[in-house]
């Protein structure tokens, strides 16, 4: 492609560079004009020379060409195509430049060539026409860059969209498996240990197994519709899927109070709470804890969540991917988090103003 590239700017310099040539050969001087001679055809191959550098260096190209376009002009030689291979680097200038420097150097040559042609006495409507290109020329390109940008921002809004919608996928499929693997867990491991003993309990234990798989078997066949686009998921969980979250939590085994007073509360909010709130009871089980409260309450300062549940065994310093997303969740629909131990206790605590 880069070949292809090379190849095609190649090409296009040899036609623009003929065509300055065989142009200015078949120039007929008027009156007071000096006929075209060695000099003239060195100074329109300065001019062509300097245009193969147009793309990598366009504000020293743009000088090149106002300096053999003053040649040209000061030696009297009659106007032609010369004069427009000067819109070259100010058509690059606009799409590579900052705008107001192509605008600046465009006035400046316009000025230039009127002013060249004032003082040789050749001004006409040439000059009025290479004014006019020269400002179609930068108009263009500015048009052109525009566009760019604005196809560029797009581009970037989607792949933000995008990276969002992943990030918020993962959060799902952490909070969610992640809560459901632990209670399978946790019942599966009591279910072994009490089969020969007490059957009974380990039939409980395995109808929860049962009931928990096939609810996060439900969450993730809708999430891969949506991935699908052949249906949109479920409604996303909110405050009022608390009570059944903390019921199934007690049926893993763990404990879980709650003290739930939020009656009207935003929907993405509540999401995020029924999140938070789900990756705390999961951690919880998974550190070995029996116990744990949850509190949602709204008052005038805003929303209050607080988790709270005993520390059995030590967790790792550094915070891991569900205390990250529960922050992230938070910091999203306004809030802020904070997770810690205090007094053998591990208390998840976020709020919305």
């Amino acid at each position: 492609m880069k070949w292809l590239i090379r190849t095609g700017a190649v090409a296009g310099w040899l036609a623009v560079s003929a065509s300055l040539i065989v142009g200015t050969a078949n120039l007929e001087p008027e009156h007071g004009e000096r006929p075209i001679d060695a000099v003239g055809f060195a100074v329109v191959a300065l001019a062509c020379v300097a245009l193969a550098g147009v793309r990598r260096w366009p504000t020293a190209t743009a000088g090149a060409e106002a300096f053999a376009l003053l040649l040209y002009l000061g030696f009297g030689y009659p106007d032609g195509p010369v004069l427009f291979a000067g819109l070259v680097p100010l058509f690059a200038l606009g799409t590579l430049r900052p705008r107001r420097l192509a605008y600046t150097v465009a006035g400046g040559m316009a000025v230039m060539v009127v002013g060249a042609n004032l003082a040789t006495g050749g001004a006409g409507v040439i000059d009025l026409v290479f004014v006019g290109w020269a400002g179609v020329a930068v108009f263009a390109a500015d048009a052109l860059r525009g566009r760019r940008e604005r196809t560029a921002a797009a581009e970037q809004a989607e792949r933000d969209r995008v990276l969002g919608e992943r990030l918020r996928i993962a959060r799902d499929l952490h909070d969610s498996v992640g809560h459901a693997m632990a209670v399978i867990n946790v019942q599966s491991g009591m279910a072994r240990h009490v089969l020969d003993e007490h059957p009974e309990v380990a039939k409980e234990a395995l109808e929860v197994v049962r009931t928990v798989s096939g609810t996060i078997l439900d969450e993730l066949n809708a999430m891969v519709r949506l991935l699908r686009d052949s249906a949109p998921l479920r409604p996303s969980p909110t405050l009022t899927d608390l009570p059944a979250l903390v019921a199934s939590t007690n049926q893993a085994g763990l404990v879980v109070t709650l003290d739930l007073d939020a009656p009207e509360i935003a929907q993405p909010i509540g999401n995020a709470v029924y999140r938070i709130v789900q990756e705390s009871l999961t951690n919880a089980a998974r550190h070995g804890a029996s116990s744990a409260g949850v509190t949602v309450k709204a008052g005038e300062d805003g929303l209050r969540l607080d988790v709270i549940n005993e520390v059995r065994t030590a967790g790792p310093d550094i915070p891991g991917a569900g205390i990250m997303g529960m922050g992230e969740r938070a910091q999203a629909t306004g809030g802020t988090l904070t997770a810690r131990r205090e007094d053998g206790r591990f208390r998840v605590s976020a709020r919305w103003p």
